[in-house]
């Protein structure tokens, strides 16, 4: 029996609505890294890769401190500047960015892209370009 038909056996066995599981479905793995016109994605993808590398600076030199002043030291960053004059978006207001990161990254909903595939280890880190442990991560959230 192909994977496939098992998927659909499974469905069929729990009376899922078909509806439902590919609302689901798509809801999971829907978003595909490589399309370049989701701009909204990508810009929230980045934003929390510079606060996870900065997190996991602050970690490494045993410094963790409130979520805020992380979100905050990253926003005021250059590279954040820099980054933001690469998107299309309003003008930047560093203080409405804090609001915006700190409240995106605490939301619940986006814990599923707080996962190891979706991120790795900076450039200057010694283990540079290898995905950072889902323990790791959930540590330094």
């Amino acid at each position: 029996m192909s994977e496939y038909k098992k998927v659909i056996e499974f469905l069929k066995e729990n009376k899922v609505d078909p509806e439902k599981a590919l609302v689901t479905l798509k809801k999971e793995y829907g978003t595909k890294p490589g399309n370049k016109t989701n701009l909204k994605y990508h810009w929230k993808m980045m934003r929390f890769t510079l606060y996870i590398w900065e997190r996991l600076n602050e970690h490494d030199k045993n410094i963790v401190g409130k979520r805020i002043d992380t979100v905050r030291k990253v926003v005021w960053a250059h590279k954040f500047k820099r980054l933001y004059d690469t998107f299309p978006l309003p003008t930047f207001n560093p203080e409405n960015e804090v609001k915006k990161l700190a409240q995106l990254i605490a939301e619940p909903r986006q814990d599923k892209e707080f996962k190891s595939r979706n991120f790795v280890y900076p450039k200057s880190h010694q283990k540079a370009d290898n995905p950072i442990p889902q323990s790791v991560i959930d540590k330094i959230r």
